[in-house]
């Protein structure tokens, strides 16, 4: 019997809703679900009621970049379950594939997606935020606590001394870099096309306040793993061509720093991906000969004729 099932079927304004179908999620308890009505299908996400704010910040950019005509899923409904402690939130359903699940498309075509999925990065990443605290400051004690639980692993990443220095000399890059909406979970499986271009961009879950750069670091871990053309492209795409050097600069810090937060989440979070993680860390620490350059060589080697 599906509780969650029978809490969002009780609910007046889902009741309308037939054919429902509980998605399958990896690292969430919290149940997703797909219903449809005349208007068509729907996705149901659901989520502990001490999470609403979040998920009614959430709901509420999405409104706000749906109405700016950017492909992002339509917002629906909100709503509490108080006396289950949950919500739930719905949005309209955007039809076709996960571009990890079409690959491989070819490289103009995994380009031509990269570019795409920049330039709606990019135009995310211009919308003001609520007043918070530097950006700086909260990715420097996120980094440190993450550092300090990366010490207690058994298996150190080889030459993490190297990498530990390279962020201590380089930090100042990221201290005066803006707030701006992040996706923050920006990878292919979060990306919908219909094999020819990007349909849209899809959960929102992980969205965060920060530096809009740091949305690039997935990029870097999995989408260079998956599709070289699209990771060149999505770079392409977020600056038109013109990518300042800056930006590599600040990209290869946060790239650096991600080694460490990587093993540790993978760790307590997936560790029948940790062997898979260390492996990928490996491919991008090699990209940028350990840190001693901060354009990778997927990048500067990449044929666009």
């Amino acid at each position: 019997m599906d509780v969650w099932l029978q809490l969002l079927q009780a609910e007046p304004e889902l009741r309308p809703l037939i054919d429902w179908s509980r998605l399958a999620t990896r690292y969430t308890d919290s149940p997703k679900y797909t219903a449809r009505d005349e208007s068509g299908l729907s996705i149901i996400h659901t989520a502990p009621l001490g999470l609403f704010a979040r998920k009614k910040r959430e709901f509420e950019l999405l409104r706000q970049l749906h109405q700016d005509g950017l492909p992002v899923p339509e917002p629906l409904n909100l709503n509490r379950i108080p006396p289950a402690d949950v919500c739930y939130s719905r949005y309209r359903f955007l039809t076709g594939s996960t571009i990890r699940n079409r690959l491989p498309l070819g490289r103009d075509i995994e380009y031509r997606l990269g570019r795409e999925t920049g330039r709606v990065l990019n135009r995310i990443h211009r919308y003001e935020v609520p007043p918070t605290t530097t950006w700086a400051y909260r990715c420097r004690v996120k980094y440190n606590r993450y550092v300090a639980l990366y010490q207690q692993e058994a298996i150190p990443l080889a030459g993490d001394q190297a990498i530990l220095s390279f962020i201590e000399r380089n930090i100042g890059w990221i201290a005066d870099r803006p707030n701006r909406w992040q996706h923050d979970d920006i990878h292919l499986a979060n990306l919908i096309t219909d094999g020819e271009h990007l349909i849209g961009m899809i959960d929102f879950s992980n969205h965060d306040i920060g530096d809009p750069w740091h949305d690039f670091v997935k990029m870097g871990l999995f989408q260079v793993e998956e599709s070289i053309p699209f990771a060149v492209g999505q770079v392409d795409g977020y600056f038109e061509g013109d990518v300042p050097e800056q930006f590599w600069d600040v990209y290869s810090v946060y790239l650096a720093m991600s080694c460490f937060s990587s093993v540790v989440w993978t760790n307590r979070h997936a560790p029948e991906e940790a062997d898979q993680m260390r492996c990928r860390l490996e491919r991008v620490i090699s990209a940028h000969q350990r840190f001693e350059r901060a354009v990778p060589d997927w990048y500067e080697t990449f044929d666009r004729s």
